[in-house]
């Protein structure tokens, strides 16, 4: 065999070797499915509903109880972060009377890096600009602002759907009511509330996986 034929035949033998380690690489490579940070994703949009129940803390609603009430958002996502407004409103005891704080909200979601097949955890921060009042009662409201965060979970339930759960906590502060003399909540207060909601989110089927 002349020299030339045999170097091309060890050439030809060198490329059929390397091309037939990288070609499983390659297609190994094309099947990954890359971490949610790394993927170029849609937007995906959710709508969600919640009831809550909140645990106050100081004086921000005067001496009123716990309450129970509901939250309602809209939320845009795309690959861990959501933006999400809505509004909420949860009703409490005030001696005879039923307090009530209500108002809108922002709040962003980032989710964790720990996500296993139905299950997604997140944490969030919420933005409110609230007004609290007493129930059917004229010139006893008051204007104020919620500021906290917590953590939650998503749990796909069907495609679209997710079960949805958080802990959170918030500062609230509010300013001095129109008719301070009458009103059992018209000067200035501030204080605390441990909540927790769970409802349902409809949307973000890939969201944070």
């Amino acid at each position: 065999m002349r020299p030339t034929t045999h170097r091309l035949l060890n050439s030809a033998l060198a490329i059929a070797l390397v091309a037939g380690t990288a070609l499983p690489a390659i297609a190994a490579a094309q099947d990954r499915t890359w971490p949610p940070q790394y993927r170029r994703d849609r937007a995906q949009f959710a709508l969600e509903g919640a009831g809550s129940l909140a645990s106050l803390r100081g004086n921000p609603i005067g001496n009123a109880t716990d309450g129970s009430g509901f939250d309602v958002m809209a939320s845009v996502g795309v690959s861990v972060l959501s933006l999400g407004a809505g509004y909420q409103r949860s009703q409490h005891r005030l001696g005879s009377d039923d307090a009530v704080v209500q108002g809108f909200f922002f709040e962003p979601r980032l989710a964790l890096p720990l996500a296993a097949r139905n299950f997604t955890p997140f944490v969030y921060g919420r933005v409110s600009r609230l007004e609290r009042s007493l129930d059917n009662a004229v010139g006893r409201t008051s204007t104020g602002t919620g500021l906290g965060g917590g953590v939650g979970t998503y749990v796909w339930i069907a495609p679209n759907v997710q079960l949805n759960t958080t802990v959170g906590w918030t500062d609230l502060r509010f300013g001095a009511s129109d008719d301070v003399s009458v009103s059992p909540i018209g000067g200035r207060s501030t204080g605390s509330s441990w909540g927790v909601r769970a409802g349902l989110t409809l949307g973000f089927d890939r969201w944070g996986r």
